[in-house]
């Protein structure tokens, strides 16, 4: 597909910046979409909880060839609305898909490995069962659902492609987020404190990948289900040392014991082999060049910058 204007929702968020970067260095037109109307950004304003027209998202997305959505709301800490959440990461979903389908728009939708119904097995295939299975309480579930009712457009011939990501980090990450507040305290010479466990593992994947990843389904027009993972699962120690040494300041202090008989737990190894194969993708983001472009608002790689 020779692409002219894609849309994305949560053009603002941390994801949706790297897809804009990802689009407009490649000539593409973005009609960007996000919870408010933002200049910086140029992008249009829409609430994912209020249910739009047809004619309202014809607005939105005029002249879009393609839609991805990955606006959401996520967990920020605190009580959540799961009512809220319902609606703008499930019922939005169902907005866009329909309208989608009228307009003969294919759409790539984000969602996350979290929907996988056991997230600690090795190499999880895109076919391996999904469901309920307790991490991310509501948001992982909302997911889920918004996955259930895209494969019900799909089945009626919208052109879909779901991405699932492993842990995704890069600029515009939330400043309540573990890696963050690990960057600031080095940053500033501070001690890096964690507590046991610090060896339990998770995959995190740079944004930028994540945002490659989706441009060659377009290009590509792979409407399928695709893992999207670095390949390479980090703890929370690996994590905490690796900002120490980017920031070249700081000191990490593990505090507490480590329970030798309790097993680790490692979350979100992907199989990537589909992406690789259909897409001619795999990931070029390491961690600790993720870090410096996260530290330092890039979202183009440390080579571009």
């Amino acid at each position: 597909m020779v692409l002219k204007c894609v849309g994305i929702t949560g053009a603002t968020g941390m994801l949706g910046r790297h897809l804009r970067s990802v689009f407009s260095d490649a000539g593409v037109k973005v009609a960007a979409v996000s919870r408010s109307d933002s200049g910086e950004y140029s992008s249009k304003a829409w609430n994912l909880a209020d249910w739009l027209s047809f004619e309202k998202l014809d607005e939105l997305f005029f002249g879009v060839e393609v839609l991805v959505h990955a606006g959401a709301m996520v967990p920020a800490g605190g009580p959540v609305d799961d009512g809220l959440m319902f609606s703008v990461n499930v019922r939005a979903s169902a907005n866009l898909g329909e309208w989608a389908l009228a307009r003969n728009i294919p759409m790539v939708y984000i969602s996350g490995a979290i929907v996988y119904a056991d997230t600690s097995a090795s190499l999880i295939p895109e076919d391996a069962p999904t469901g309920p299975n307790g991490v991310g309480g509501f948001y992982g579930f909302s997911k889920l659902l918004a996955e259930d009712v895209l494969l019900r457009f799909r089945q009626r011939g919208l052109n879909l492609a779901i991405v699932r990501p492993s842990s995704i980090y890069g600029f515009g990450l939330g400043q309540n987020k573990m890696m963050i507040s690990f960057l600031r305290k080095a940053a500033a010479n501070g001690i890096l404190e964690i507590t046991q466990p610090v060896q339990d593992r998770v995959d995190l994947v740079h944004a930028l990948d994540v945002a490659t990843a989706v441009r060659n389904i377009i290009s590509r027009e792979c409407w399928t289900t695709f893992n999207i993972s670095s390949g390479q699962s980090l703890s929370i120690k690996d994590i905490a040392d690796c900002c120490v040494s980017v920031c070249k300041n700081g000191e990490v202090v593990v505090v507490g014991e480590e329970c030798l008989h309790r097993e680790r737990v490692d979350r979100y190894s992907l199989s990537t082999l589909r992406a690789k194969n259909l897409l001619g993708w795999s990931p070029t983001i390491d961690f600790a060049e993720g870090l410096l472009m996260t530290k330092f608002g890039n979202t183009r790689g440390i080579q571009s910058s």
